[in-house]
């Protein structure tokens, strides 16, 4: 019995230790840990210990744990695991011991970020217990190191390690000695460590391949060259973006002699002088982006008989002529991209290209191999003719973000290599056969026109009866959500494919045979006329007297108008001095029972406005002439003077009544004009003090006989 209860005891604690004191189910710690079969991952935080965890896990990562010591004893739990990735972050970790990795014997990559307190010389030793034939990354990023001791790597001397990352530390200065004990290292990133100086070591550097070296204080280029021997005979790419690089000259690359990729993005160029990448033989692709402080390029600064791939973005670079059509010192329009023979993308975002589209051709002539260009935002409001025909290689045009409305019918004639058009975010208004052919639109795998103000008329109605009738809508990016109709109001923010415009509501009247018609029937019409008014002549006048008369006697007109007039009198004024003639002159007239002849009133419609003009002069007693500079200055209101002068010369000077509302200049001043003013008296009358008998003057005027002698009003 005491046997049996001590069983159960046992039992009891060993159960209780189970459960609390190894928190974990079956699957994983859910309250420390999260487990990802998918990805082979788990991730612990908040622990003083490693627990066990499920045997799919492949990378651990802790963050955030409690652990300032690392010792073989730490991984006791996951020894049995098959651990290829070990992260640590931000875990207060002090020291490493020289066993700490030994029982890891799977471990490729090998992570200690954000370990403010870890001591740099005690880690080295932790590299013995590496498995050095499987380790193959090593990341010590954001650990405020300020400096590397030469013998840290030692310890891995040949190891396959190929890939070093030492990003957010503080080495002023690197000496790339301490990476001699790799035989295989190609990648080095030392981004955001306030690196000034590195210095490149013959054998430390023999096998990389590719230098980071991004958002440093770097102001020269790293020296690559020990005479004639080059120090790093392997780099392919090299990063000195964010950097403070001034100058370059042509021996700063010099020894680079396979480096295919250089990155110098966000640096302080001024301006770059001609060759500075002639000795990179090898060279396929150049970033020299949101450097906006460059002013000038020399004629041979892309000179480079290999690059392919060219981004000089964001740089607000002014590509512009000068006044008297040369270009200016900034740069040579005609050498600018001369000697680049292998170039197939070109990137221009963001700078200001010429608006003269004789100096884009003359730009782009020599790319004979472009695939790809990029002028995104750069100014373009034009585009030249026959230029994508220089590009048969060319496969993607990206024209985004200018000021494009329209451009010639053959811009894009012949262009059959084009296989993406992006021309979104421009002022294109219409699109209909002569803006892209339609072998092209269908040849196309991407076309985006977007954020493009459309008129929603029938001229788009080419363009959208394609759309309909073949697969371009698949072409088209985002279609039909970004495709709006801007114009006219009544149909604004409409989606295009909901405009559906008719070819019945669309054809243009045909006025040919309407204008046979009207013609036959007005000569027959004519011929019936004449006939009509030679043979009843008299009758008819009597007629229009009698019709005359009795309109007059209905309109209660009380002056004394003759019957053959229709009108008191006719207006003759400048558009600008519309507001007084209709606010003040007509409305004074009116209210005497004056009948005034004014063209928004009393012209019939769908005539002729100088056949109008003449036919209502004829019907008026007097002609009202108000004057004024704006008066003078107008071609249109000239001809109406020699219309005046015309009516004075056949009817006398008593036929019109002159207003001079304005003194007209000197300058002005024409020479019917000056006729009428020294052939016709008038009298000046300001405003306030004497208005009453200025339009009492105007009164008499229109309504005294043509033997008075005439009268010339001046308001001022």
């Amino acid at each position: 019995m005491v046997y049996s209860w001590t069983v159960h005891v046992f039992i009891l604690i060993l159960f209780l230790v189970f459960a609390h004191g190894n928190p974990r189910n079956n699957s994983c710690l859910k309250r420390y840990c999260s487990c990802s079969r998918r990805n082979s991952k788990t991730r612990c935080f908040s622990l003083t210990y490693i627990p066990n965890i499920p045997e799919y896990s492949q990378t651990l990562e802790l963050t955030n744990n409690k652990f300032s010591n690392i010792n073989v004893t730490l991984f006791g739990n996951v020894s049995g695991n098959h651990i290829k990735i070990l992260i640590f972050r931000n875990n207060s970790i002090k020291n490493i011991t020289s066993d700490a990795f030994v029982t890891l014997n799977h471990l490729e990559r090998l992570q200690i970020s954000n370990e403010k307190n870890l001591d740099i010389s005690g880690i080295s030793k932790s590299f013995n217990s590496l498995n050095k034939s499987l380790i193959n990354v090593l990341r010590f990023e954001g650990n405020n190191w300020n400096m590397l001791p030469t013998n840290m790597f030692d310890p891995l001397t040949g190891s396959n390690l190929s890939r070093i990352s030492l990003n957010g530390n503080n080495l002023a200065s690197i000496d790339t000695a301490v990476f001699r004990p790799f035989y295989r290292v190609r990648k080095v990133y030392c981004r955001k460590s306030k690196v000034v100086n590195i210095i490149i070591d013959e054998i430390g550097f023999r096998t990389v391949e590719h230098l980071d070296l991004t958002s440093n204080n770097i102001n020269s280029v790293p020296k690559f060259c020990n005479g004639e021997k080059s120090l790093a005979p392997r780099l392919r790419a090299l990063t000195l973006n964010d950097n403070a690089l001034r100058f370059l000259e042509p021996v700063s690359f010099k020894c680079l002699y396979r480096l295919e990729e250089l990155l110098l993005d966000s640096n302080r160029f001024t301006s770059l002088g001609n060759n500075v990448f002639t000795y990179l033989t090898n060279l396929k692709r150049l970033t020299i982006n949101t450097a906006n402080r460059i002013t000038r390029l020399s004629p041979l600064v892309f000179n480079s008989s290999s690059l392919q791939k060219l981004q000089f973005a964001q740089n607000g670079f002014i590509f512009d002529k000068c006044k008297h059509g040369v270009a200016c010192e900034r740069y040579d329009v005609d050498t600018i991209f001369r000697f680049l023979p292998k170039l197939v993308d070109l990137d221009l975002t963001k700078n200001f290209l010429p608006d003269d589209t004789e100096f884009l051709l003359r730009m782009f002539s020599p790319l004979v191999k472009l695939q790809k260009l990029n002028l995104h935002s750069a100014s373009l409001d034009k585009l030249p003719d026959n230029l994508f025909q220089k590009m048969p290689y060319l496969e993607i045009l990206i024209l985004s973000g200018n000021k494009l409305a329209k451009w010639n019918q053959n811009t894009f004639a012949n262009v059959t290599s084009l296989r993406a058009l992006h021309i979104q975010g421009n002022n294109i208004n219409l699109i209909n056969k002569t803006t892209f052919p339609l072998n092209l639109l269908l040849s196309l795998e991407k076309l985006d026109l977007t954020s493009n103000p459309f008129w929603c008329t029938c001229d788009l109605m080419w363009f959208l009866d394609t759309i309909r009738k073949t697969n371009l809508s698949k072409t088209l990016t985002k279609w039909p959500s970004r495709y709006a109709c801007s114009y006219p109001n009544e149909l604004k923010y409409r989606w295009l494919t909901n405009y559906r415009p008719t070819v019945e509501s669309c054809t243009l009247w045909d006025p040919t045979d309407t204008i046979i018609a009207f013609v036959f029937f007005g000569v027959l019409l004519v011929v019936i006329l004449v006939t009509i008014i030679l043979k009843c002549q008299t009758n008819i006048r009597n007629i229009l007297y009698l019709i005359r008369l009795h309109r007059h006697k209905r309109r209660n007109c009380s002056s004394d108008l003759p019957a053959e007039y229709e009108f008191d009198a006719f207006i003759v004024y400048c558009d600008s001095d519309r507001h007084w003639v209709h606010g003040e002159l007509l409305k004074r007239l009116e209210e005497v029972n004056l009948r005034i002849c004014v063209h928004y009133r009393d012209f019939e419609p769908g005539q002729p406005i100088t056949s109008n003009i003449e036919k209502f002069m004829d019907k008026s007693w007097k002609i009202i002439v108000v004057m004024s500079n704006n008066f003078a200055k107008s071609e249109w209101c000239q001809w109406e003077v020699c219309l005046v002068q015309e009516r004075r010369r056949r009817k006398g000077k008593n036929a019109m009544v002159l207003i001079m509302r304005q003194q007209i200049d000197s300058k002005h001043m024409t020479s019917p004009l000056r006729t009428l003013l020294y052939t016709t008296p008038y009298l000046k009358c300001k405003n306030g003090f004497g208005q009453n008998i200025f339009w009492k003057a105007v009164i008499h005027g229109i309504k005294k006989t043509y033997s008075d002698p005439p009268m010339a009003i001046s308001y001022i």
